[in-house]
């Protein structure tokens, strides 16, 4: 491995280990994403149809939420049904969600935040406002603006190419082709 190779690789480890959970002491870094979860699906929901973003839970009104599947909850931050049921549990203790049998179909539960939940949320994503405004007035915005167009273009030629690579591992395998395309 090329030495820029291996600094881009331990920068990015080392961004990962940014302990921003901690600006909530109340909640565990798995609680995070899925009261993150929760608020850019229920955001998204209601602009698009399709799950929003964070930021957009300003907009919001608890009364027009219509609640998140916890299968989608569970899907959006990669952690099994059993794992999202136990942080559901005591999220739903502590006051901050509650869960409703779907009315449309009721094999499926909603996740909606209670009142307290939504100001809750509401706080979290201000003072993650607040450290994101900190960090990107000492660093730049120009430069932070640089960084994510330089990211993003970079993290599309690193899918790009690992597709070429896995679809021709395929074909040298005699395999007709991936399954998650």
């Amino acid at each position: 491995m090329k030495e820029y190779q291996s600094k881009l690789l331990l920068q990015m480890h080392s961004f990962r280990k940014v302990k921003f959970w901690k600006l909530v002491p109340e909640l565990s870094p798995s609680e995070h994403m899925l009261i993150n979860s929760l608020c850019i699906c229920e955001s998204g929901r209601q602009n698009s149809g399709k799950c929003g973003s964070f930021s957009e839970i300003a907009d919001l009104k608890i009364s027009d939420m219509k609640g998140v599947k916890v299968s989608e909850l569970a899907r959006s931050i990669h952690i099994p049904m059993s794992g999202v049921s136990r942080m559901l549990a005591s999220l739903e203790e502590r006051g901050i969600i509650e869960r409703r049998v779907d009315l449309n179909d009721r094999r499926n539960t909603l996740v909606f935040f209670t009142e307290n939940g939504f100001n809750k949320a509401k706080e979290y994503r201000d003072v993650f406002d607040k450290y994101l405004d900190a960090v990107f007035e000492k660093f730049g915005k120009d430069k932070a603006t640089q960084l994510m167009t330089l990211l993003e273009e970079l993290s599309d030629v690193a899918k790009e190419e690992l597709d070429k690579i896995l679809d021709e591992s395929c074909v040298e395998v005699g395999r007709e082709g991936r399954k998650d395309k």
